[in-house]
């Protein structure tokens, strides 16, 4: 009985030291975890702003406001890859210290930059910058281009009236610019002395030939055909019409003036000559043109020619007939780009048989292009473009945001094709990008993809007027003390008291009576237009450092957000 008491006693000590070790242990634990959860505080205007001490943010003097489950680390210490410039994510080192600008480096963790590259944000801070998602969506791109054109002459059916023989303009039979001409109609007359040399030469050497036709020598009887024959040339390269030189062996005349016809139908476009006028040979005296075809030209962007080819279809308007549509087709792309503009030129032919198109004339073109195929397409705002890489946000929930890059093809309508990295159902973030880059580091995320070098360690670098071992300073009434004079802080309108109520209120403010020392100037709260002062200091409500404006910089940011001004 005494040893089973005995047995007893001993079995009820192991289980109590055993329950006193499991009670430490796990007293060792919850107090780890709380020293690992430790709380920090950030800016809410400026989210690069990061301490493990409340106080006022070094940018803007807003009180610091905590972080819920900021950097948890849970079991085990954070390892820290390198450290960067909180204004410049390019701007990396392998040890704490100051930037260029004089900024405190910032950490960058090993779960914020590999594998995955996914960072998180505080939800609060989230909803203060207003971030945007948007899905993936699958659908079909527009083919269409849609541009503007000019219409011009048919340059195949333009050419030049012109004589090769110097002279003077005796009789012109075209009056004025727009006449239609048809095909050998008489242009003009031009009387010219070398002209009138060269028949008579034909009518020397028709004479000759005849004259030693019957000669025995064989030798003259030949120079005498030469001779015509030379003669007949002189004149068809002075462009005699063949008929005329027939004209002028059959009846020995001379004429005194050479006539110019029409080479083909059409309308003169340019009229630079008058009757009696001097002309000289090679001058260009009437431009004509066949305007019963016309051209179209356009210009496409660099990045749309890639959905136009010869033959694509084109739905053409015209302000001079409103409801009237044209149709063509492309029928020719111009070989070079136009460096300034990044445009190139395509030409539409469309027939004008009635003559109711003119050259010159301002066209709406409609370009139907060839079909895009059906793929994941993402708005353009969505895209962060480096020149090197294109990345999207991903947004995956609960404050978690991926850098993704991706392929992109064709644009149309603001939207991009996704060739490659995004499928269907992704969300994705379409707005406040660059503050998520900003808050998160998310260009160190990124990094990964450019291979950026790590600097080497800072040098200290003392910043005019701060300290950075110090705490901050949390009790500024010594700094400001006259400013907080100035201002109140009810919610009802003072006048004079540099504050007023809310926007919609009835009450007006007083601006001018707050420049005591009329200098023309006033401190604003740039969040609370209406707490004005005349002297520097915070605002009394958020601890914000007044901003110095003048009084129409004051007015104006008062009435827009809803304020009276007297």
């Amino acid at each position: 009985m005494k040893k089973k008491s005995i047995f007893i006693v001993a079995g009820l000590a192991v289980i109590i030291s055993t329950a006193g070790l499991l009670f430490l242990l796990a007293s060792n634990n919850s107090s780890s975890t709380v020293t690992a959860e430790k709380q920090l505080y950030t800016c809410g205007m400026h989210p690069e702003v990061v301490t493990s001490e409340p106080g006022d943010c070094p940018i803007c003097g807003m009180k610091l406001v905590p972080i819920i489950n900021s950097n948890s680390a849970g079991s085990g210490e954070r390892k820290i890859l390198y450290w960067r410039a909180p204004m410049d994510p390019n701007e990396i080192y392998d040890a704490p210290g100051k930037s260029k600008m004089g900024m405190d480096l910032v950490p960058v963790y090993e779960d914020e930059e590999g594998g995955s590259a996914i960072v998180s944000i505080d939800p609060r801070v989230v909803q203060n910058m207003n971030v945007k998602t948007s899905v993936i969506e699958k659908k079909k791109l527009s083919s269409e281009v849609v541009t503007n054109g000019i219409l011009t002459s048919n340059e195949t059916t333009e050419y030049i009236v012109t004589t090769r023989v110097n002279g003077w303009v005796e009789n012109l039979y075209i009056n004025y610019t727009g006449q239609p001409v048809a095909r050998d109609q008489k242009l003009m007359d031009i009387y010219s002395p070398e002209l009138v040399a060269a028949q008579q030469e034909l009518i020397t050497a028709l004479n000759y030939q005849t004259a030693v036709s019957n000669t025995s020598f064989k030798e003259v009887r030949q120079s005498g055909g030469e001779l015509l024959k030379n003669a007949e040339r002189k004149l068809r390269l002075l462009e005699i019409p063949e008929s005329d030189i027939e004209k002028i062996k059959a009846t020995g005349e001379v004429k005194t003036y050479v006539t110019l016809y029409a080479q083909s139908n059409g309308t003169v476009l340019e009229k630079n000559v008058l009757k009696g006028q001097k002309i000289m040979a090679g001058m260009p005296l009437l431009k004509v043109a066949d305007l019963s075809s016309l051209w179209l030209t356009a210009d496409i962007y660099e990045y749309e020619l890639s959905k136009i080819r010869e033959g694509s279809g084109a739905k053409i308007r015209f302000n001079y007939l409103p409801g009237k549509t044209y149709e063509g087709r492309v029928s020719f792309i111009y070989p070079t780009l136009d460096p300034k503009t990044r445009t190139a030129k395509i030409r539409i032919d469309i027939p004008n048989y009635t003559g109711e198109l003119k050259p010159s004339m301002f066209a709406n073109v409609i370009i139907r292009g060839k079909d895009l195929g059906s793929h994941p397409v993402v708005p353009e705002n969505a895209v962060i473009r480096s020149g090197r890489k294109d990345i999207v946000v991903v947004a995956l929930g609960r404050g978690s945001f991926k850098p993704q890059q991706v392929e992109l093809g064709s644009y149309s309508d603001g939207y991009y094709q996704v060739l490659n990295g995004l499928s269907e159902g992704t969300k994705i973030v379409t707005s406040a990008q660059f503050l998520i880059d900003s808050e998160s580091n998310l260009r160190a995320a990124v990094s990964r993809f450019r291979g950026e070098d790590i600097l080497k360690t800072p040098e200290p670098k003392e910043v005019p007027g701060h300290n950075h071992d110090a705490a901050p300073d949390n009790n500024n009434d010594e700094k400001e003390p006259a400013a907080k004079k100035n201002m109140s802080t009810d919610k009802t309108s003072n006048r004079g008291s540099g504050h007023s109520s809310t926007p919609g209120n009835k009450d007006v403010i007083d601006l001018y009576s707050l420049d005591k020392n009329k200098d023309g100037k006033v401190f604003q709260d740039l969040m609370d237009w209406h707490i004005i002062s005349d002297e520097p200091g915070r605002c009394p409500l958020c601890n914000m450092i007044l901003q110095e404006v003048t009084l129409q910089e004051a007015k104006n940011n008062l009435i827009v957000n809803g304020y009276k001004v007297s």
